[in-house]
């Protein structure tokens, strides 16, 4: 039903240009017979051209009438046309058809007929106008009608008579059938041009829909390095638009000489060289991860027009990969603790014993006695350094609970702020939002958290400054956070914070914080760092809330 619609539209849309043209041509012979009464004599003393303008003019009004009324287009085109080629034929009558130029118009219109109809209808036309012509030419001969213009009708041969009509028709038929192909072929071609049209609007959707399904960065870059385009999902990494981007170089949108033309080529060359990650620095001062590759555009020419970046953001699988690595050393940690225990624990408790032992002894020298005290104090240091690496093997228990963390924290901080490590510098502020704070945990294991964290905090202050601890709600989650104003950590730093034997103190022993993330994980909680070089740290430890309630 879609084709039929479209046709009738274009059959319309010619039916109003050939009444436009129609006005023009009216008004053309208006100016020619005001012209022609000017300066002759012969004609009658009212013009019968007005006649046949005026006629024109109304039949032209008749006619858009008639349009706006939408039906019946065909019958409306074999009676325009036909109305034409009896005025034509009215024309031909008043100034001499066989001398004069307006037997021209015949074809004209027949032609216009044939392209609006296309074959059959323009053969009819043609027809049409032939009868009307030698019509004209017989009854003027045959005494019918007055001579009025057609006086050379009546003096010429029947042969030469025969001869103008056959001219005539000739000439309408040829021009129909011209007309027609013309049409016919214009048609076909109109056709195929919206098909293919229509393909190419379909592929070019298509490639709107799969680049933007695409969940990459895609940037593409002329022979000269200067950005041509980038997709949303490469706007949206990036952090910058493609109208900010087009015409700039693309090292330059980047921020690293990774990406000057001459490297950027030779990386398309190679496949060894065509991925990449480096770290890109946002607008916002994010700093992510990305990976990238290059490949030349695939232009069809010999030398390469350009390139194709592609490129992902890596950030959050740089950290599951962090992630993973912290916990096979966690393991290999829990591996080897296991091996010291079982070489060291057993010849430490009799070294402890033995010493013990000699210290109880009546006659040994205040030297001895003091030596044997070392002996037992590093005894029980070592003991206690083994009982922390027997912590990292234990296996996962399922915490216990619910616990309330508002009273647990407010205790620990209580003792925190009592306790030596907090000196006359340093100011601990505690800001708790409404509580409860129910979770399922272990109570001393979350005690536990919060000392390391907030003795770390309390390091890497060494000349003071203020700890800020915060518990409060997220959603369905607990978030408790301890924020120092000390000497902060690089992105390296942060990345290997959780390692075993990784310490930023000297007398630190690398343990503390790998044991919070191991509790933090076992009671099904997350933890996230954000830190900036001299500007402090700030750690927040979320845990799932209880939001129903627990029936033991």
């Amino acid at each position: 039903m879609e084709a039929p619609r479209r046709s009738d539209s274009d059959l319309d849309i010619r039916l109003k240009r050939l009444m436009f043209f129609r006005l023009v041509m009216v008004t053309t012979l208006l100016l020619i017979a005001t012209y022609v009464e000017a300066i002759s004599e012969s004609l009658a003393p009212v013009n019968p051209l007005y006649f046949l303008i005026a006629a024109t003019y109304v039949l032209t009004v008749f006619y858009a009438l008639a349009l706006r009324s939408g039906r019946g287009l065909v019958a409306q085109v074999y009676f325009q046309i036909a109305g034409d080629l009896l005025v034509i034929t009215g024309l031909v009558y008043i100034s001499g058809g066989i001398k004069a130029g307006f037997m021209l118009l015949y074809p004209l219109s027949v032609l216009s007929g044939s392209v609006l109809l296309r074959r059959k209808g323009g053969v009819i036309l043609a027809a049409v106008a032939t009868l009307l012509y030698g019509g004209t030419l017989w009854a003027v001969r045959e005494g019918l009608i007055p001579l009025q213009g057609l006086v050379e009708a009546r003096d010429l041969a029947p042969r030469a008579l025969f001869y103008s009509v056959f001219v005539t028709g000739v000439a309408c038929g040829s021009v129909a059938l011209i007309g027609s192909y013309l049409s016919e072929t214009l048609r076909h071609v109109g056709e195929r041009l919206e098909l293919v049209t229509g393909q190419v609007a379909d592929l070019q959707g298509l490639n709107d829909v799969i680049v933007n399904s695409i969940q990459s960065g895609l940037l593409t870059e002329n022979a000269q390095g200067q950005v041509l385009w980038m997709n949303a999902i490469g706007e949206g990494i990036l952090g910058i638009r493609v109208s900010e981007a087009r015409g700039r170089a693309t090292a330059d949108v980047f921020g690293s000489s990774l990406f000057e033309l001459s490297a950027v080529r030779a990386r398309a060359a190679s496949r060894t060289l065509a991925r990449l990650e480096f770290t890109y620095h946002r607008r916002d001062g994010a700093a992510i991860d990305l990976g990238l590759s290059v490949a030349p555009l695939a232009t069809g020419k010999d030398r390469p027009s350009g390139h194709l970046l592609a490129f992902q953001d890596l950030t959050e699988v740089k950290r599951l990969e962090d992630e993973v690595r912290t916990k096979e050393k966690l393991a290999a940690v829990g591996e080897m603790a296991a091996q010291l225990a079982h070489e060291i624990r057993n010849p430490l408790g009799s070294i402890s014993g033995s010493a013990q032992m000699l210290m109880g002894e009546p006659n040994i020298s205040t030297e001895q006695e003091h030596l044997l005290g070392i002996i037992t104090r590093e005894s029980k240091r070592l003991s206690d350094t083994l009982n922390r690496f027997l912590f990292q093997t234990r296996s996962p228990v399922r915490p216990h609970g619910p616990v309330d963390l508002l009273p647990l924290v407010n205790e620990a901080v209580t003792l925190l702020r009592n306790g030596p490590e907090v000196g006359n510098q340093h100011e601990v502020d505690f800001r708790p939002d409404d509580g409860p704070f129910v979770c399922l945990a272990d109570a001393n294991e979350i005690t536990q958290v919060f000392w390391n964290l907030a003795r770390n905090g309390l390091e890497a202050m060494p000349d003071g400054g203020r700890l800020q601890v915060r518990l409060r709600r997220d959603d369905d989650e607990l978030v408790l956070t301890v924020r120092d104003e000390g000497r902060g950590m690089d992105r390296e730093q942060r990345q290997r914070m959780f390692e075993p034997f990784r310490s930023g103190t000297p007398m630190g022993t690398g343990l503390g914080l790998a044991i919070v993330y191991r509790i933090v994980k076992e009671h099904r909680g997350d933890i996230s760092v954000r830190s900036t070089p001299d500007r402090g740290t700030q750690v927040d430890v979320r845990l799932p809330l209880v939001v129903e309630p627990v029936v033991a």
